[in-house]
């Protein structure tokens, strides 16, 4: 039978004498080697074929993350077992089930930790449903081990970066995109080189979110996304007729009026000059497939500027959502939920959210059925702010 070469990696001398002796002595055909540091476990790394490392995610100097990034980009075959005192379930079911990395809650059970050893070393490289430690799985351990941090991912001419402070994600940047969205985007980058580097300070705080909600709002968008996908290939199937010819799905321009973005391509914003400066920012919500309407309106109920569909009243729009809107912060408040980020409202034709704007207004978004929620979240966390300084000058 092949000998098989574990190394394990701990700061703490008593756990890396534990493990080894009962390790060697409990499992037959293993080598096992030690390393007190992230950098001593990498010279055992280079100078070994290691199928398997058990390491604790927070020592000193280099971090189990940093580790952990470097087996993921040289060593992918390498499978890999995490010690951490931070019990997540969410984030153990998920090893488990993708099978390239287990989970080990310390204190443990040296019987137990056995059982895990041997089925990950007798695990063929073939039957792994996981091609190994992925960005994902990066993202989730800064936020399992409340981790300091800033992951860099790299990709050709791409480049971005995530901030962590105490495990929450504090500041996301990528290309010409920030926060949240650039958070999103980087997820969806495939391939991509990856640098975890510990104790790292964020440029700047411009958000404070938890991995799992991100994480969350991530397969939300990505679900609608397919939805939204699987439905225009499903209508384009309808308006083909006998002879191959296809109908065209596009609103009329003349179903719009003279307020409305009139551009072609959606992500660029008209830049029309009779249109207000909180206008060219509504755009960029009418801009989003299937959104015809954007309203700011004051918590008085009276308009201050939109963007709308022709045929539909602006200001009767207004007038009602100040009601439901109104009713909605109620109900946070008694119910002890705090401050209104956002609702929705979601109807047979589609939805209509509404999001505060400042003290003294709130944003009315109207959209047709299966618009993507998750790119209207997005435009509203990016642009109330900008919405809020323009309407106060």
């Amino acid at each position: 039978m092949t000998m098989k070469k574990v190394l394990i990696v701990d700061d703490e001398e008593d756990m890396l004498w534990m493990l080894q002796r009962n390790l060697d002595s409990g499992i037959p055909n293993i080598e096992t080697f030690a390393a007190q540091s992230g950098n001593e476990a990498l010279d055992i790394l280079n100078n070994n074929e290691i199928n398997l490392v058990i390491t604790d995610i927070n020592m000193p100097g280099m971090s189990g993350l940093e580790l952990l990034t470097e087996v993921s980009s040289k060593w992918p075959d390498t499978k890999v077992i995490i010690m951490t005192a931070y019990p997540s379930n969410a984030f153990e079911n998920k090893a488990r089930k993708e099978g390239a990395v287990q989970f080990v809650e310390k204190p443990f059970d040296i019987q137990d930790m056995r059982k895990i050893v041997e089925e990950a070393l007798q695990t063929k490289s073939n039957e792994q449903k996981s091609d190994g430690i992925d960005l994902v799985d990066i993202i989730q351990f800064n936020g399992l081990a409340m981790a300091t941090s800033a992951l860099k991912i790299s990709k050709g001419d791409e480049e971005g970066m995530i901030y962590f402070r105490e495990g929450k994600v504090v500041h996301a940047q990528f290309g010409e995109y920030t926060n949240e969205e650039a958070f999103f985007r980087i997820i969806e980058t495939k391939g991509a080189d990856l640098q975890n580097i510990d104790g790292v300070e964020p440029p700047e705080i411009s958000m404070e979110q938890t991995v799992e909600s991100l994480m969350l709002e991530a397969a939300v968008l990505q679900d609608e996304e397919e939805h939204a996908s699987g439905m225009a290939a499903l209508t384009d199937d309808f308006t083909t007729d006998v002879t191959g010819e296809i109908e065209p799905l596009s609103t009329p321009a003349e179903d719009f009026d003279d307020t409305s973005p009139k551009d072609t391509d959606k992500s660029q914003p008209t830049e029309d000059d009779d249109m207000t400066e909180i206008q060219k920012i509504l755009a960029e919500f009418t801009n989003i497939d299937g959104v015809h309407t954007a309203c700011l309106v004051g918590r008085d109920g009276f308009l201050l500027d939109s963007l709308a569909r022709s045929g539909i009243d602006a200001e009767m729009i207004g007038a009602i959502a100040s009601s439901g809107f109104g009713s909605a912060e109620t109900m946070g408040n008694q119910l002890g939920q705090g401050e209104l980020n956002m609702t929705m409202l979601e109807y047979n034709d589609g939805p209509v959210m509404f999001a505060p704007v400042g003290d003294e207004a709130f944003l009315v978004i109207v959209a047709d059925k299966d618009t993507n929620l998750g790119w209207i979240r997005i435009a509203i966390k990016k642009n109330s702010a900008k919405i809020e300084q323009v309407a106060s000058l």
